[in-house]
């Protein structure tokens, strides 16, 4: 069966190649047709030559051939469907035919003054044998022939002075070029089929196809299919449509606001016997339910999200059949990949699945990607890291500006702590990597009941190393680190925050990312005594962040200086907890040796012992006194030199007003003295 091109409003027929040819003698009959009701209807008075052209038009059996209505199958089936009379289906034919031919539009020339656009106007009907006030009641607005968009009147004025056009899409049907669809036609076969289904749920939608085919239940099945974005729903939908009718038409419901849009709509799923799916009907604050589906018996699919079937049944007011698709799982994610790419090793496909709850049609988008990197390489096939690039590329994770994605280049081997917290941040590393395989329902964890998130605690003075950690666990096992901006979650407005919050947690766990809280006393801090109504109402807020948190699904990181201001019953949630201390001379030397040059790039001066073992600076205070050294040598075109580093160290000390005996220097104490004698002399 041919169909339409996938476009609204397409513009003109598209011929099927195999009837092109007999097009000229099927549309000279339905010219003859056209003159014969012209010239046997008594209506028009025509000099001699006219009237004989129009005969011969009509081949010169103009009353026979006026009776003989043409035999149309598309005019059938469309008269068929939307319950149509014998002088509607004339009216249609004309006016269609009058849309599709130049002949024809000449040939209603002889009846009267045709619109301005040389269509067929109401009062024209009369020269056709037709009573133009007969139809003023078959063309009110709720009479299926316009209700449905089949002929809309056109103009201002008397009515008997309107237009009469007809949609592309319907003079196509009609004279049976079916080349033209008001909206996308999917013809459902074999693929849809055999389209595989979640676990989960296949047995579910197994019986319901089961139950369908029997026919029973009241009415025209309504189903409603939740779940999360590329879940499966589409798949889903399409395997019970395809039980039910040969041809579907889908449409978010958010395009189908306007009421042309809404008319097309209802018009094409009618005119082709289709089953009708509609996708995410919270996001159509336009488009009312009543309005898209009226004049609808058929079979309708609705794709929302999850945890919404209430609300999308009541908003529709129809007895509804719920199918639920429940969140996929690594092992399901990982077999998908498999099939996807069997060429890379199962450890990257259990890898990716963990990382992105990609379904079919990410991975379909995903691999494309990642194809194009690896031939832009050089390679014909992709390896891990290309997928694991190519999905972190169309990870979408929208937070609306309360939240910024932080850049993870460090790694394990970068940062230098105590073993305390070396082994707390490992144990953060190792269940943000495996929990969710070791602690999901079906895995050797799974009789811990302790679900699959990870809520970790960073405290210690600034500059110890608590948001490097977090970039650190984050980029070891490829997660995405947002930092959240208090500033535009927390709300003076009482419910305001529970809702901002809520909405980062939701968005977090759906596009797997991870959540970076810094300064997180200020969100997580304690509750306080009920003195007035401001205490309530922030308790409330602590309340929620509790329960939140216990059941978050994804990563997320505490970072706090002030860990005695957090509230206990946070601290008992935290899985991880690892206490950033200001670091001892081993540690200090280590932090030296790791962010200045390799040895050749630097100056064979420099004496780390001396610069670490009396200074007791913190991680990001020795950053900073070597980014003072770096342009101290740059200054002086110089490499860096044991001076350079001396007059950083120096300067960051005084800045922290932690000047100590500057003895401890050793032969370079004369660099601390010069320093602090250019700043005082600075300060003056």
């Amino acid at each position: 069966m041919f169909r339409a091109p996938r476009a609204f409003g397409a513009s003109r027929p598209v011929l099927p190649p195999d009837t092109a040819a007999a097009l000229p003698t099927a549309f000279s009959e339905l010219d003859g047709w056209l003159a014969a009701r012209v010239l046997s209807s008594g209506r028009t008075t025509l000099p001699p030559e006219r009237a004989a052209a129009l005969d011969r038009a009509a081949g010169g059996q103009a009353r026979r051939r006026a009776s003989a209505r043409p035999h149309l199958p598309g005019l059938d089936r469309v008269s068929a469907a939307f319950g149509l009379d014998e002088p509607e289906r004339d009216l249609l034919l004309a006016a269609a035919l009058v849309e599709a031919r130049p002949e024809a539009a000449r040939l209603i020339a002889v009846m009267g003054e045709p619109g301005p656009s040389r269509r067929m106007v109401l009062g024209q009907l009369a020269a056709l044998g037709l009573e133009p006030a007969d139809f003023l009641a078959r063309l009110r607005p709720d009479a299926p022939i316009v209700d449905f968009g089949l002929v809309a009147l056109k103009g201002d004025g008397p009515l008997v002075t309107r237009e009469l056009a007809v949609p592309a899409d319907v003079a196509a049907e009609v004279l049976g070029l079916r080349g033209a669809s008001a909206l996308p036609l999917r013809i459902l076969g074999d693929e849809d089929r055999s389209c595989p289904l979640p676990p989960a749920i296949a047995d579910r939608v197994a019986a319901l196809i089961r139950m369908l085919a029997l026919h029973e239940g009241p009415g025209a099945p309504f189903i409603i299919v939740t779940g999360a974005v590329d879940s499966g729903r589409r798949d889903i939908a399409r395997r019970v449509a395809v039980a039910l009718r040969p041809v579907a038409v889908e449409a978010p419901l958010a395009d189908l606001a306007e009421p042309e849009r809404q008319v097309a709509f209802r018009r094409t799923v009618r005119m082709n016997d289709a089953t009708a799916i509609l996708g995410d009907p919270q996001d159509a604050e336009g488009a009312r339910p009543g309005a898209v589906l009226r004049g609808l018996d058929g079979p309708v699919i609705v794709i929302a999200p999850a945890g919404t079937f209430a609300t999308v049944a009541a908003r529709f007011d129809r007895a509804a059949i719920p199918i639920d698709v429940p969140r996929s799982g690594v092992a399901e994610r990982a077999e998908l990949w498999r099939q996807a790419i069997p060429s890379v090793v199962p450890e990257d496909h259990a890898r990716i699945a963990e990382r992105f709850a990609f379904g079919r049609a990410g991975i379909g988008r995903a691999l494309r990607l990642a194809v194009t990197s690896a031939r832009i390489q050089g390679r014909k096939v992709p390896d891990g890291d290309d997928l694991l690039n190519a999905c972190d590329q169309l990870r979408t994770a929208q937070f609306n500006g309360s939240a910024q994605r932080m850049t993870c280049t460090f790694r394990r081997e970068d940062i230098v702590l105590r073993r305390e917290t070396e082994a707390e941040l490992d144990l953060a590393i190792a269940w943000a990597r495996h929990g969710s395989r070791l602690f999901a329902q079906d895995g050797p964890g799974g009789a811990l009941k302790v679900g699959h998130g990870l809520a970790c605690l960073f405290s210690g003075p600034p500059g110890t190393g608590k948001t490097m950690a977090a970039q650190i666990v984050a980029g070891e096992v490829d997660y995405a680190l947002y930092r959240i901006d208090l500033s535009r979650v927390i709300d003076k407005f009482i419910g305001e925050s529970e809702k901002r919050l809520a909405a980062l947690f939701d968005e977090a766990e759906r596009s797997r990312v991870a959540l970076f809280f810094d300064e997180a006393d200020a969100c997580f801090g304690k509750r306080t005594e009920l003195r007035d109504s401001h205490d309530r109402y922030a308790n409330i807020t602590i309340d929620f962040l509790l329960q939140r948190l216990e059941s978050f699904e994804g990563l997320a990181i505490l970072a706090t200086n002030l860990v005695g201001n957090m509230d206990d019953a946070f601290l008992r949630r935290i899985r991880v907890r690892a206490e950033f201390t200001p670091p001892g001379p081993p540690e200090r030397r280590r932090i030296w040796d790791r962010l200045l040059p390799l040895p050749g790039a630097r100056s064979d001066d420099i004496d780390t012992a001396i610069l670490s073992d009396a200074f007791e600076l913190v991680g990001g205070e020795i950053r900073n006194a070597i980014y003072t050294a770096h342009l101290l040598a740059a200054g002086e075109g110089a490499m860096l030199a044991m001076r350079h580093c001396v007059r950083g160290l120096w300067r960051e000390l005084a800045k922290i007003g932690r000047l100590p005996d500057r003895t401890r220097l050793g032969p370079w104490q004369h660099l601390a003295a010069d320093e602090t004698g250019r700043s005082r002399f600075a300060g003056r």
